[in-house]
């Protein structure tokens, strides 16, 4: 084995749960087809925050990621897009350093990463406070210290947090439900052409587009009639395209997603650009800002 280099980076294990018995139930074939599509969606995800796939073990699949905020995003739309679904995946995540050689990471990091993902629940993410303490506040916000525990890869314990549940899972009485969503949730700024228009849990979906009935009308050739829709969807601020040149999102850590009928959470601040890379379409960039309530 040649060692190529040892680097910094955070590395995150998704397992789907409960694989053996999928395969006594449903048979080898069909058991296989459903992880394998499972597993499909979680690498579709990762490749979208910069996440490179290390390999896939069966029912599982290692991937790293330059930082925590990539790993968290990718976390968190794995779970929200497997909600309801018939697999639950686990996923855990810790940053720190890796040994990289033959396209393969090895050192303490891994296998801390690995335990993670085994010690948390079904649809569940969980990481280490290395991570939490890396992340971006609106993000940090949404985590919650579980315990600390003794694990592989590591002679301390380590913090274990996790992301938050959904508001609607929290029990509480029906006067106070809707300072806690708004409380959780916090609220999205979206600023046009000088001019401003605010989101919270009270809000409801707004379109972005030409079309004069939209929620924000937005003057540009490339910007189709009825080109997006932000809304709120399990917690969290969505955008989704509908159009036909796409939707660009650029957030303040310069990650550029590319949505084409695709959706994704604005989880912090950056710019929008309807149909046109942000670098070409300065004078009809969307603006958001994210801010806790």
């Amino acid at each position: 084995m040649e060692i190529r280099t040892e680097e910094t980076m955070a590395v995150m294990f998704a397992d789907v749960c409960d694989s053996t018995r999928l395969y006594e139930v449903l048979g080898d074939a069909a058991a296989l087809a459903l992880t394998g599509e499972c597993i499909r969606q979680i690498i579709g995800i990762a490749g979208r925050y910069g996440g490179k796939l290390v390999k896939t073990m069966g029912d599982g699949a290692l991937f790293t990621f330059v930082s925590s905020d990539d790993a968290y995003c990718t976390a968190v739309h794995v779970q929200e897009t497997l909600r309801g679904a018939d697999l639950k995946v686990r996923v855990g995540f810790h940053a720190g350093p890796v040994i990289v050689a033959d396209d393969d990471v090895f050192g303490a990091t891994v296998n801390i990463a690995s335990r993670l993902a085994g010690l948390a629940s079904p649809g569940e993410v969980v990481m280490s406070r290395a991570c939490v303490n890396a992340l971006h506040p609106a993000y940090r916000s949404n985590t919650q210290r579980l315990n600390s525990a003794v694990v592989k890869g590591s002679a301390d314990a380590v913090e274990i947090y996790r992301t938050l549940g959904d508001p609607e899972n929290i029990t509480v009485a029906v006067g106070q439900f809707q300072h806690t969503l708004e409380k959780r949730l916090g609220f999205l700024t979206l600023t046009y052409q000088g001019k401003q228009s605010r989101l919270d849990g009270s809000s409801g979906s707004m379109l972005l587009g030409r079309d004069f009935g939209c929620g924000l009308i937005v003057n540009s050739d490339w910007a189709s009639r009825r080109h997006a829709t932000l809304e709120i969807q399990n917690s969290r601020f969505t955008l989704t395209d509908h159009s036909t040149n796409g939707t660009f999102c650029l957030d303040d850590n310069q990650r550029l997603q590319v949505l084409k009928r695709q959706a994704t959470f604005l989880l912090t601040s950056g710019v929008i650009s309807l149909g046109i890379d942000p670098s070409q379409n300065q004078d009809n960039l969307i603006r958001y800002q994210f801010a806790t309530g």
